[in-house]
């Protein structure tokens, strides 16, 4: 996406709509250019025409990786970068599904000593340089275009182990304080390696609390961890606030 398909992106993740007229003079740019914006927003799922306008999917589905890893980029890396100063030398990580994992990867990949377990094709990818990280990686089906492995096989796979910390990340946060995922099966693999870790983090950026998917993961209350750059949450939750 260009820097402005991501501005009316994040216009719209925060009033939920928008006219194409408003944006025109937002941007100061024709209606005809910011149409072609909205275009590409729509064929990429991020975004759908009303009359005279755009606004986000009625049903935000998950998108292909490459779109989705560059969402949100800098928070990612920054939110990333305060998750792997807290993963101690020697630990045995479950990395999840998500781009937000791959940015993890890059933290750690000058570690001397680090087991990590995961279901991540890119995670894989950005650590198997480095000889002092051992990578246990699942079997089961592979979803190109969102770079992991799935299926009831990836669930035994987790069971097997048991980890120091377990990641993941999330579709959507609800306003009830439930982390959720796309797919039933993205769901069910993010609980598993919740249940078999001694401690669970969540990595969510702000975006989330914006989106919409329906398969529910676990309350926030049950992570040890989350860290987010949304600026109010309950004072309960074990929140780390990256800016």
């Amino acid at each position: 996406m260009t820097p402005r398909q991501k501005q009316i992106l994040e216009f719209l993740k925060a009033n939920g709509n928008v006219q194409i007229e408003e944006l025109a003079e937002m941007f100061s740019m024709t209606t005809q250019t910011i149409r072609r914006d909205v275009n590409r927003l729509s064929e990429q799922g991020l975004a759908r025409r009303v009359h005279g306008g755009v606004s986000l999917p009625a049903v935000l589905t998950n998108t292909t990786y490459q779109v989705r890893f560059e969402l949100e980029a800098d928070v990612k890396q920054r939110l990333a970068k305060k998750v792997a100063s807290l993963i101690p030398e020697g630990s045995t990580v479950f990395l999840g599904i998500g781009t937000s994992m791959a940015y993890i990867a890059q933290c750690l990949t000058h570690y001397d000593k680090l087991r990590i377990v995961t279901n991540n094709l890119q995670v894989e990818k950005v650590v198997e340089g480095n000889p002092n990280i051992d990578v246990f990686l699942a079997g089961g089906l592979v979803r190109s275009k969102h770079q992991d492995v799935v299926g009831q096989s990836v669930l035994r796979f987790f069971d097997g182990f048991e980890a120091d910390i377990g990641i993941v990340g999330c579709g959507s946060v609800t306003a009830s304080h439930f982390a959720m995922e796309y797919e039933p099966i993205e769901a069910e693999i993010s609980k598993a390696i919740v249940a078999n870790s001694r401690e669970s983090w969540l990595l969510a950026d702000a975006s989330k609390w914006g989106r919409f998917a329906s398969s529910k993961v676990c309350r926030l209350s049950k992570f040890s961890k989350i860290f987010t750059n949304k600026p109010s949450l309950p004072s309960d939750l074990p929140v780390y606030k990256v800016k």
